[in-house]
């Protein structure tokens, strides 16, 4: 039964993965035709974001998890939403 939420995690996070791809790519597709700099901005800490959530379940399911994932992971979130934050409020 393990190796079915394995697998149910992985399939789960890439579909994850994938739409954050896709939302970053729009975002920054933005960017290119507008040149507005908050773009950017949003589109880098939606990046952070979006690998920071993803880091500890891929290296939980290698079984490599560590708790100096966790905090970097913790930390790239934090840069994500600073960068959204700031491209919001400029």
């Amino acid at each position: 039964m393990s190796d079915y939420f394995e697998v149910l995690t992985l399939i789960l996070t890439a579909i994850y993965l994938l739409l954050g791809g896709g939302f970053i790519i729009y975002i920054y597709d933005s960017y290119k035709r507008t040149k507005q700099q908050f773009l950017i901005y949003l589109s880098i800490g939606f990046f952070l974001l979006i690998i920071g959530a993803a880091l500890p379940v891929l290296t939980f399911v290698a079984q490599v998890l560590d708790m100096s994932v966790v905090v970097v992971a913790i930390l790239m979130q934090i840069a994500g939403l600073s960068s959204i934050f700031y491209s919001i409020v400029r």
